[in-house]
């Protein structure tokens, strides 16, 4: 049979497209190894999640018994404290026992929560939020939470971003009378945790670092499976993160798709007394004062919490609170990011959390 020869139509450009089939390649080529880039990296975290301990493992300990709970002589009412990343009921565990010690019977009853322990803390933290929410409403009473005088607050690293998560969907009947962050992501994370705290081993905490940072993360998939991606603030892609990040935009008023910001707002103002602690040696957080609303721009330079969306627009209460002198921000250099829940100080006489955090709770 004849092979006919066809020409292409007036006015196309042959070399144009050879480019733009070549270019096609390339996108398909770059997609595909973005998919297989983050369904390596959320697949392994999930792995690693499926072997988490039981969950109901919640540590309590304390001076008053649930149908005691009030104020006691000692001016401390109930505390929940939250763990970290990776983190467990048990590492609080030391810190309950130095608030026994120091104030024996009056001591007052103290709750580490274990709903979600170890691996379990990488699940998306949205959904972590809402059952925490759930849970202490409808345990408040087992935890010697008053209704009138309500509790103390404290969470550590992701602990500290999820406590100030629940607070600001907490309804008025639970009232969080002081919280306190140490050591957390406040305006999101940014690069490698280098005391690798994230439990997402070696391989996978690699692709934090902050080149890559963002195709890991700004997808629905890690958005779903993974909970540092909830709150992965890429400040050279910021559209992505503003659009994709599943928690913290919503958490801080970046999105304008945050329809309950009034809401949240209303019961962040609730908080008697907000506190957030941290350090410059920080050496998880990244960058490390993001602890205390202060973090970096796109060119890696540091910006300050009167220049943040945050404060400047007061999206759900920071300045508000400032004003009213109810917000507490303190940077403590020198501290690494699990001196905050160690007792046992060799620098000083008293543990940072004695030192810096307990006069809070008063």
């Amino acid at each position: 049979p004849r092979l006919e020869k066809h020409s292409l139509p007036v006015g196309t450009d042959s070399t144009g497209i050879l480019i733009a089939g070549k270019m096609a390649r390339h996108i398909t080529i770059l997609l595909c190894f973005l998919l297989a880039f983050t369904a390596t990296f959320v697949l392994k975290a999930r792995d690693r999640r499926n072997f988490s301990p039981a969950a109901d493992a919640t540590l309590s300990f304390g001076g008053s018994r649930p149908d005691d709970a009030q104020t006691n002589s000692t001016g401390l009412l109930p505390i929940i404290f939250l763990h970290g990343i990776n983190g467990h009921a048990s590492e609080f565990e030391d810190i309950m026992h130095l608030i026994r010690a120091k104030y024996g019977t009056q001591a007052p009853t103290m709750h580490s929560l274990g709903l979600c322990d170890g691996a379990c803390s990488l699940r998306p933290l949205p959904a972590q939020r809402d059952e925490l929410v759930d849970y202490l409403l409808s345990n408040a009473a087992d935890l010697g939470i008053d209704d009138e005088e309500g509790f103390n607050f404290v969470g550590h690293s992701q602990g500290g971003l999820l406590a100030r998560a629940v607070i600001q969907k907490l309804p008025p009947a639970l009232r969080v009378r002081r919280y306190v962050s140490m050591a957390s992501p406040q305006r999101g994370q940014w690069g490698e945790c280098k005391q690798g705290r994230s439990g997402l081993g070696p391989e996978i905490e690699k692709k934090m670092a902050r080149p890559v940072g963002w195709i890991a993360f700004y997808n629905f998939l890690a958005q779903n499976e993974l909970s540092v991606a909830n709150y992965w603030n890429d400040p050279r892609h910021g559209h992505l993160f503003r659009r994709e990040a599943s928690l913290l935009p919503q958490l801080n008023g970046y999105s304008d798709n945050s329809e309950d910001m009034a809401d949240q707002k209303t019961n962040f103002l609730r908080v008697e007394k907000a506190v957030f602690l941290g350090s410059s040696g920080d050496d998880c957080i990244n960058p490390p004062l993001s602890s205390i609303f202060e973090y970096v721009d796109a060119e890696g330079n540091a910006t300050s919490l009167s220049e943040s969306l945050e404060f400047s627009q007061d999206t759900f209460g920071l300045k508000t609170m400032h004003q009213e002198g109810r917000l507490i921000l303190q940077n403590w250099p020198g501290n690494t990011h699990m001196s905050w829940i160690r007792v046992h100080n060799a620098s000083t006489e008293k543990s940072l959390f004695e030192l810096r955090v307990l006069p809070h709770l008063k």
